[in-house]
């Protein structure tokens, strides 16, 4: 199931005053968000200013609407770069997030972090090794961050290999596309 793969919620803590603010997301969110993270890292950095610049630049186009103007993203135009190999950022990111997974992937830790600088709450960021978000996969994690003492914690070992994709996210919601085209 790709989908259900993070929730936000709010708690109240064992001292029946502290509220937490949590997001928890499965080790499969949790391990694309970090290749994600070091493939634009890596695409950017072979990048001048102006190119990033340019590549991240929103523009915005009026659009009429019952009398009211609202303004909608323009699209981008395609830009190649030769840093890339002649390809778009997208492009090469996508491939580096495939080196990554294939070559060096990230280890994944189920875990419990706080955060004291939340707005409103403590806020609390939760991955655990699930299939997907449901509300005995909440329950479950609040007993063990409970149970832990309501603090920072990081599983000594990390989520199995064989827990976690093997595409990007891209090409992985892309087959699923197709699965449910052919259909």
């Amino acid at each position: 199931m790709l989908f259900n793969q993070w929730f936000d919620f709010l708690f109240l803590g064992m001292d029946g005053r502290t509220i937490w603010n949590a997001e928890i997301i499965t080790a499969r969110r949790h391990f694309w968000d970090k290749v994600e993270t070091l493939a634009w890292n890596r695409a950017t950095a072979l990048m001048s200013e102006e190119e990033q610049a340019a590549e991240f630049k929103l523009e915005f186009e009026p659009v009429g609407h019952r009398r009211l103007t609202m303004y909608r993203l323009k699209p981008r135009e395609r830009r190649i770069y030769e840093a890339f190999g002649g390809l778009t950022f997208e492009e090469y990111k996508e491939q580096v997030e495939a080196d990554i997974i294939r070559d060096e992937p990230p280890p994944v830790h189920e875990s419990f972090r706080t955060d004291r600088e939340y707005r409103y709450g403590i806020g609390l960021y939760i991955v655990v090794n699930a299939e997907e978000i449901d509300r005995e996969v909440v329950e479950t994690a609040i007993a063990r961050f409970q149970d832990q003492g309501e603090i920072d914690w990081i599983a000594p070992e990390p989520v199995s290999c064989e827990r976690l994709p093997r595409d990007t996210e891209d090409a992985t919601l892309a087959a699923l596309r197709s699965d449910s085209a052919g259909k």
